[in-house]
């Protein structure tokens, strides 16, 4: 692996980015993936853009935020051992390759900035309000994931409870599968999050009954 080729890379990446404005920036893994995330950030400033740096811990996370707050791009660089890989998406969440930036050199450099409490805000966006006690869940993927089942409810654990749901993310926090009993399924929205609080039913009315003429009524 050779860093200083890779640190061009990003360098570049990040002057095309600039030239769409505000990019958000995160990154996993190591040192490596930190260094050039702030690569990556130096080349949006100097093309005139704004890098806002963010503590979510996976992609997905950076591509919710930058819906949330209509931005054009997210980058989230993941290290693993000796190796990184980027995951690049526009205000929609959607993949794309940014043009190559051939503007005028800007009057001056943009500015850096940092969003913190990024997975918090994630999970309290697509979980919405304390739904009630539900018991135990297993949780596994981004930590997002555990915040978002607490608010829903549930106790998550990270070991699998004899009898309780499993909610099982990927690593970056995209997909996500539930399974119940004997039964998986795959759950589909925006992100994890999202098919998550999609998939838990909001709580239930208080109990109804028929009265003898057949009109319902609430306990």
């Amino acid at each position: 692996m050779d860093r200083t080729r890779l640190g061009r890379e990003f360098y570049e990446l990040g002057l095309r980015l600039g030239g769409l404005g505000t990019v958000l920036i995160g990154s996993a893994g190591g040192s490596l993936a930190k260094a050039l995330a702030r690569t990556a950030g130096c080349g949006a400033a100097l093309a005139g853009g704004e890098a806002r740096f963010h503590d979510g811990a996976c992609a997905a996370c950076g591509a919710w935020l930058a819906e949330y707050y209509q931005l054009p791009a997210s980058l989230f660089i993941r290290q693993e051992g000796d190796q990184v890989e980027l995951f690049l998406s526009d205000g929609q969440g959607k993949r794309f390759t940014p043009a190559e930036w051939s503007g005028p050199a800007p009057a001056c450099t943009g500015e850096w900035d940092l969003l913190a409490g990024a997975d918090c805000a994630w999970a309290a966006n697509r979980a919405g309000d304390f739904r009630g006690e539900r018991g135990p869940a297993f949780a596994s993927g981004p930590a997002a994931l555990t915040l978002a089942l607490e608010r829903l409810g549930y106790t998550a654990a990270d070991r699998p409870v004899p009898g309780a749901p499993r909610f099982e993310a990927d690593r970056e926090g995209f997909t996500l599968q539930v399974t119940e009993g004997a039964v998986t399924r795959t759950l589909r929205g925006a992100d994890a999050l999202a098919a998550l609080a999609d998939y838990v039913p909001e709580p239930q009315a208080m109990p109804a009954f028929r009265t003898e003429d057949g009109q319902i009524k609430q306990s």
